[in-house]
């Protein structure tokens, strides 16, 4: 729950304006080199991904430290197992 407000806010400021229009030239520019493909629908996929990147790696960021704090906790709780494991 806490990095979740981050996540959002981060998708925002980290897909601005500048980022979307020089993607979205070259986006389009490589799918209108390949055949069968349709440069508009494209662009708009990546554009997507763009805007979720930031959001799915600061989750990505709250899982990994949602893991650390659990072990600590344990190791809190049983500090002996971490003379055992060394």
């Amino acid at each position: 729950r806490t990095f979740v407000s981050i996540a959002f806010d981060a998708g925002g400021v980290a897909t601005g304006p500048m980022a979307v229009t020089f993607l979205l030239s070259i986006a389009v520019g490589v799918t209108s080199v390949m055949e069968g493909r349709n440069p508009v629908a494209d662009g708009f996929g990546l554009i997507a991904l763009i805007a979720l990147a930031p959001i799915l790696s600061v989750m990505l960021l709250g899982l990994i430290f949602r893991t650390k704090l659990k072990k600590m906790e344990v190791n809190k709780q049983c500090p002996r197992k971490i003379e055992l494991l060394l």
